[in-house]
């Protein structure tokens, strides 16, 4: 009864189905934003140079890497984001965006001739500049200056080009000189299981912090491990604590805290896991990077001590694309760098991406976080979708050519809808040539997937797997770290016709969940593997087996139970 009634809602046109990231012709002002909306493009990589004026001027500078401008510019918005100009700027001067609450000069590092140079205005923006040599060993991607203890020191995350470990920068005279803390590490990938060679091990790297209520330092940083580690510091930022995993899945990929005016905390991150390693991956460098085409974001009210969101901020625009390695030396076609700034209360604008067709200026309002469902008919194709497969060979910058997944046929009942169709076509072009689509919504500690699906006579075998993180669409690896899986054969599900049927699951967390057809319980599903946030994928993945047909879906919703 409820999925018959979700589907009579979600025809009349339910708000739910939408694509996150589409465009609404009715936004006209930053009030009208909820979900994330793409209002702009980052003049270069994201993770700096994004900064609010003290009069609510937005600006975007360009001293990140792979600018689209050959020249030093800003881009500028005086009406919270919702447009932007170009301003160009003296390329005599050096620049810097994050403002000192203390004095109100402008502070930035960066890495350049060797070293590591701080740079500080002197009367302001309009004023002098002083730029320093704060370290003559080379550094790079030096993280914007945050100011702790009411500003009177301030922080900068740093790591060097020859991957030592994650660090810190900080200054107690307001960015005019500057002192190091020890570095943090974390331990080398190493090949087994279902690694037939070694990931890059670049050690700790691209270190985000922020300062806690009770003083402590929280750094989480980018690592060739399952998950991003952290450490704290007790002094300020001086000395760190030998680090450990963190609460979140990611490889090779940066993390970034962010403090709202009121408090809460927001974390963005990729939550994403590679496919397993080639034979060729010596750990020197990546042979291929497979996970950077989502990047998410949680929201913690008690100071990290619990989180709830784990949503897609922004789905790689190119994830599909059939020439995604066609790209100069360096150019990464990803969207897992991000910095954010607060507009107003609770919405907040974040620079994501990399690579001038990737990365985004996106802006959401925090309540979305606290949505505790999603739904999809198809209506909106596949925006909200990964699925895509990789053509063999890599190309570019660390890059698979893609191929887009023809997943969805017309609805065998209604000529003017869409249908999800998991079948197998062999192909030997494809690394994995499997059918493969993840779909995300709301972390649920206890929670359920509906779904509405058809399972055909000689109809391909499908496994459904409910995940905490992003997996490639093809990977079978998903089935053995996931929370629960199950083979939607007719057979496992106990039906005899080709008719529509409803399939639920419920779940509490790490306990057995139940699966329902049509109402009647059917199956226990055993834990494969515990979460610790709860589960926030849907993951359809198809064997390599032939037949006649394929498994169709016209909707499926996700999240807490009894909405």
């Amino acid at each position: 009864m409820f999925m018959r009634k979700a589907l009579k809602f979600l025809l009349l046109g339910n708000f739910l189905c939408l694509s996150a990231f589409s465009q609404n012709a009715e936004v006209k002002t930053v009030d009208d934003i909820f979900a994330p909306h793409i209002v702009g493009v980052a003049p270069s990589d994201a993770y700096v140079g994004l900064c609010k004026m003290p009069d609510g001027e937005l600006r975007h500078y360009n001293y990140g890497e792979h600018s689209e401008f050959p020249y030093p510019c800003y881009l500028s918005s005086k009406d919270s984001g919702m447009t932007w100009t170009q301003v160009r700027l003296s390329p005599h001067l050096q620049y810097a965006d994050q403002q000192s609450p203390v004095s109100g000069e402008y502070i930035r590092l960066f890495c350049a001739n060797g070293g590591v140079y701080s740079v500080r205005t002197e009367g302001g923006l309009d004023g002098g500049r002083t730029v320093s040599r704060i370290d003559d060993r080379l550094g790079i991607m030096n993280r914007p200056p945050i100011f702790i203890r009411n500003g009177k020191r301030v922080i900068s995350g740093a790591h060097r080009t020859d991957r030592s470990g994650a660090f810190v920068y900080y200054s107690d005279d307001d960015g005019r000189s500057w002192k190091q803390s020890n570095q943090v590490n974390a331990p080398l990938h190493k090949k087994g299981g279902f690694h037939q060679g070694v990931r890059w091990n670049h050690g700790g790297v691209e270190p985000t912090v922020v300062e806690l209520n009770d003083g402590r330092l929280w750094m989480i940083f980018r690592t060739s491990q399952d998950r991003h580690y952290q450490s704290w510091s007790y002094d300020g930022g001086e000395t760190w604590t030998e680090s450990e995993p963190s609460p979140f899945y990611g490889t090779i990929t940066m993390p970034t805290l962010f403090r709202m005016g009121d408090g809460r905390l927001l974390f963005f991150w990729c939550n994403t896991t590679p496919l397993p390693e080639l034979p060729t991956a010596n750990g020197v460098w990546d042979d291929v990077f497979t996970n950077r085409d989502a990047v998410h974001v949680a929201i913690s009210e008690d100071d990290g001590k619990t989180w709830r969101g784990f949503r897609e901020l922004l789905l790689n625009p190119e994830r599909n694309s059939r020439y995604f390695g066609d790209t100069k030396s360096g150019e990464d076609k990803s969207v897992h760098q991000v910095q954010a700034v607060e507009i107003k209360p609770g919405k907040i604008l974040v620079s994501v991406g990399q690579y001038v067709k990737c990365r985004k200026l996106v802006i959401f309002d925090v309540n979305w976080l606290y949505e505790t469902g999603r739904s999809c008919n198809f209506d909106d194709g596949l925006a909200s979708w990964s699925a895509f497969r990789y053509y063999k060979g890599i190309t570019g910058h660390c890059s698979y050519n893609r191929q887009a997944e023809n997943l969805l046929v017309q609805h065998p009942d209604y000529p003017d809808r869409k249908a999800l169709r998991i079948a197998y076509t062999p192909n030997d072009s494809l690394v994995q040539d499997n059918d493969g689509a993840v779909w995300n919504f709301p972390a649920s500690a206890d929670g359920q997937i509906n779904m509405r699906l058809c399972i055909p006579d000689d109809c391909a075998k499908v496994n459904l797997v409910l995940n905490d993180r992003w997996f490639n669409p093809t990977d079978t690896v998903a089935l053995y770290e996931c929370m629960y899986r199950v083979e939607l054969t007719r057979d496992r599900l106990g039906i005899r016709n080709e008719k529509w049927h409803d399939l639920k699951i419920e779940w509490k967390k790490n306990r057995p969940a139940v699966l329902y057809v049509d109402g009647k319980r059917r199956l226990k599903l055993p834990i494969v593997s515990e979460t610790e946030h709860g589960i926030s994928y849907l993951h359809l993945v198809g064997e390599r087996i032939q037949s006649k047909n394929g498994l169709l879906i016209e909707l499926v919703e996700g999240g807490q139970k009894n909405q």
